[in-house]
């Protein structure tokens, strides 16, 4: 398997002046379980009710009821509310490590969930259920490391009621890579995460933040980036994209499934809303392995689109600017 380079998309949620608390993390499995209730309709983020195609039923959600699902108990007494339920209806936000600071004087929290460290950034004052937009960084998490892809997303973040929440890899290296493989040089061993274990750590944040803030049950704006998109494609959608409906701006990466999904992918209602948008370069050397991953994934269903950029390669676009686009794209904009 090629080694996949360069920062790929974190999840990102802006935390500002919300009055989040700076303590210790009281433990990385708090919120697990915390998404969408069994027969909850997914909000309007600028999708029609006609595109969504997700009836609302208990057997659409492909969420079993249980009382994990933090929350969102989903029980006899709840039905009444599950047919017009938009959002999580989280609160309490989520405990911080510690503060940081991007360029431009913004600070946001920075967490730990499910072994996974995050960055999370709220808008200044939203005026409903949160948007959020999710970055998932490349090899050697330099972008989650220096707050680039933070910075560049908060502007449209701001302007669209959206958290910007970038989440490190739990080896703090590769999201494609076994979460033991903590050898982030270029001559470390292939050990690829082929039973997407990672994709639990990103469940746990994304889940941990639903319980914690109001946050809407449409679609999420996920952004990958080379090996930030290889694990969306080939782990998180497989094993999570019935409960976790988004747009995904997949930049320079995207990798066919090893593995069967463990949801019915071939049900219309259980993939919902979601839409996969690749752009990679013609002299890209994973350019192979996403030109399989697209009619793959188109193939099973899923709304597909496609740019090949000439003259490019490996991650050489402004990927910050594409995934904007996308996202404004998916809204009709």
């Amino acid at each position: 398997m090629r080694r996949h380079l360069l920062p790929l998309v974190a999840l990102v949620l802006v935390a500002c002046s919300t009055g989040v608390s700076v303590t210790p993390d009281a433990g990385d499995d708090a919120g697990v379980d915390a998404g969408i209730p069994d027969g909850a309709i997914a909000a309007d983020t600028g999708v029609d009710a006609s595109d969504v195609g997700n009836p609302d039923s208990a057997s659409d959600a492909g969420n079993p009821d249980s009382a994990s699902d933090a929350g969102n108990p989903d029980s006899a007494s709840d039905a009444g509310d599950a047919a017009v339920r938009t959002s999580t209806g989280g609160s309490g936000g989520v405990a911080c490590t510690r503060t940081g600071t991007l360029a431009s004087g913004r600070t946001y929290c920075v967490g730990v969930l499910g072994g996974s460290e995050f960055k999370l950034e709220l808008p200044p004052a939203p005026t409903g259920p949160l948007r959020l937009v999710a970055f998932l960084h490349g090899d050697g998490a330099v972008a989650y490391l220096d707050d680039s892809t933070m910075e560049a997303l908060v502007p449209w973040a701001d302007a669209h009621g959206a958290a910007v929440l970038a989440v490190k890899s739990p080896n703090a290296c590769a999201w494609w890579q076994h979460p033991t493989q903590t050898d982030c040089t270029p001559t470390a061993p292939f050990m690829p995460d082929l039973d997407g274990l990672n994709a639990d750590a990103l469940r746990a944040v994304l889940d941990g933040v639903r319980a914690g803030y109001d946050v809407t049950l449409g679609p999420a704006f996920y952004y990958g980036s080379s090996g930030g998109s290889v694990f969306l494609t080939r782990s998180f959608l497989r094993r999570f994209g019935d409960r976790y409906p988004g747009y995904y701006a997949l930049n320079c990466g995207g990798e066919k499934s090893p593995k069967s999904f463990e949801w019915d992918v071939m049900n219309p209602a259980k993939r919902g809303p979601t839409r996969l948008y690749f752009t990679y370069g013609d002299l890209d050397f994973l350019r192979s392995d996403i030109e399989v991953a697209i009619p793959y994934f188109a193939g099973l269903g899923f709304p597909t689109d496609s740019v090949m950029l000439t003259a490019t390669e490996h991650c050489a676009f402004d990927t910050n600017g594409r995934a904007q686009a996308v996202f404004s794209a998916a809204l009709g904009e």
